[in-house]
C-alpha cells in the first residue's frame, strides 16, 4: 500500500512539473561542416531546425533580406574546460551592414517532423558587410579566434522583431500565461546544443582573420607570438596581440599549455590549465584599475579559491574562499571608477564555525596613482 501511495505522489508531482512546462516544438541543432579548421579559415556553421511535433505544423522565423536591426541567430563562445563554464565572447546582437535598407525576415511553416538546415559563416569577412549575402556571413565575436578548442552554441532570439512577435508569446518564468494562438518562447530566446570547434595552429607566418592581418614569429620556449600588422622583424610590443605554446598543426597540448591575448581597448585574456585541459587560472582584464572583468582560480584539487567579476551595475566584485570548506574568506566591492573599495572579512572560530563579518573601506586606485 505504501508503494502505491509513493507512485501516485510521484505521478502527481510529475504532472505538476509538466503542467508548468511550455511546449517548444521547434528545435535548433548546431553543427559544423567539418571537424577541424585552421587558423584564418572560414568556419561554416550549420543550423538544423526541426519541427519535433508528429502531428501539427508550426512556423519558424528565418533570416531573409534584413540587413539592419537585431540578429535572429548569434553565436556564443565558451572555454573548453569542464570544471567551469566561462563565456569567453558573444556576438554583437545587432546587424551593422554598410547598406541600410531595412529588409525583412521571413516565416517558414514546417510540417510535422520536417527539418531545414541553414548555414552561417564566421571569418567570411569578404561578405561580412555584403548586402547580397544578407546576414549569413555577418557573424563575429569582435576578437579573432586563434588555435585552440572552443565550445560554441547558437541562440535564436526573435524577441523584438515585429514578425516574430506575431507568432511568439514570450515568458520569463513557467507560470506566465501564453497566448493560445502563439508559440511559447523564453524572452532570452532558444539556445541550441553546444559543440566543440577545433582550430589548429597554422604554419603560415601571415594570417588574415576577420579582415585583419596577423604576423607570427616563434620566440622563447618555441612559443609563437602574434602581432597585428607587424612591421619589421618581430614587430613591436605595442602591437602584440597573442602568445601561444601550441605547435604547428595542433589545437591542444597535454602539459603547460600557455595562452595570452591582448586586444587594445577591448580586454586581455590569460590562462593556465591542468593537464586535462580544465582551468587552473583564467583572467579577463583591462589595463586600468580596477582591472578584473572575470577571474577564476583553482587549487591543485580543482577547488575554486578566488573569483572576480564585473557586476551588471558596473561595479567590480571579488571573493576569496577557504578550502576545503568552501567558506567565504573575504569579499571586495570596487566602485565603477575604482576610487572606493568596500572590504568584507568573514571571521570564524577555530572549529570553522562562522562568527561575524568586519567591513572596511579603502581607496585603492588613488593610492596606486600616488
Amino acid at each position: 500500500m505504501q508503494k502505491i501511495v509513493v507512485i501516485i505522489l510521484l505521478l502527481i508531482f510529475n504532472l505538476g512539473v509538466y503542467a508548468d512546462m511550455k511546449y517548444h516544438p521547434i528545435k535548433f541543432k548546431l553543427s559544423t561542416e567539418k571537424e577541424l579548421y585552421e587558423e584564418g579559415e572560414k568556419i561554416t556553421f550549420l543550423i538544423t531546425i526541426t519541427n519535433s511535433d508528429k502531428e501539427k505544423s508550426y512556423p519558424v522565423l528565418l533570416p531573409h533580406t534584413q540587413n539592419t536591426g537585431q540578429k535572429l541567430f548569434y553565436l556564443n563562445l565558451y572555454d573548453k574546460a569542464n570544471n567551469t563554464s566561462i563565456l569567453r565572447a558573444t556576438e554583437n546582437k545587432l546587424i551593422h551592414m554598410m547598406v541600410h535598407d531595412t529588409g525583412q525576415v521571413m516565416i517558414r511553416v514546417l510540417k510535422p517532423l520536417e527539418q531545414i538546415t541553414i548555414p552561417i559563416y564566421w571569418n567570411d569577412f569578404e561578405n561580412y558587410y555584403s548586402y547580397l549575402t544578407q546576414t549569413a556571413s555577418h557573424h563575429s565575436f569582435g576578437v579573432p579566434l586563434f588555435a585552440g578548442v572552443y565550445k560554441i552554441n547558437v541562440c535564436y532570439n526573435p524577441n523584438g522583431i515585429a514578425l516574430g512577435d506575431s507568432i511568439y508569446s514570450y515568458y520569463n518564468d513557467t507560470e506566465q500565461e501564453i497566448a493560445p494562438t502563439k508559440l511559447a518562447m523564453t524572452s532570452d530566446g532558444e539556445v541550441s546544443n553546444t559543440i566543440l570547434v577545433k582550430i589548429k595552429k597554422s604554419a603560415n607566418s601571415i594570417l588574415l582573420i576577420e579582415g585583419k592581418k596577423y604576423c607570427t614569429h616563434s620566440k622563447e620556449r618555441d612559443w609563437c607570438w602574434y602581432y597585428l600588422d607587424s612591421i619589421g622583424n618581430g614587430g613591436t610590443n605595442e602591437r602584440l596581440v597573442h602568445i601561444t605554446s601550441l605547435a604547428v598543426d595542433s589545437f591542444t597540448q597535454a602539459k603547460n599549455e600557455y595562452f595570452y591575448s591582448h586586444f587594445t581597448n577591448i580586454y586581455a585574456e590569460f590562462m593556465t590549465r591542468f593537464e586535462n585541459g580544465d582551468i587552473q587560472e583564467y583572467r579577463k582584464f583591462r589595463d586600468n584599475c580596477p582591472d578584473e572583468f572575470l577571474t577564476e582560480r583553482y587549487n591543485e584539487n580543482k577547488q575554486k579559491y578566488y573569483y572576480a567579476i564585473q557586476l551588471p551595475d558596473g561595479r567590480f566584485y571579488n571573493v576569496t574562499y577557504l578550502q576545503p570548506s568552501g567558506n567565504k574568506k573575504q569579499e571586495m566591492y570596487y566602485s565603477t571608477d575604482g576610487k572606493l573599495c568596500t572590504i568584507i572579512d568573514y571571521i570564524y572560530n577555530k572549529q570553522g564555525a562562522f562568527l561575524k563579518t568586519k567591513t572596511s573601506e579603502i581607496i585603492p586606485c588613488i593610492m596606486e596613482e600616488l
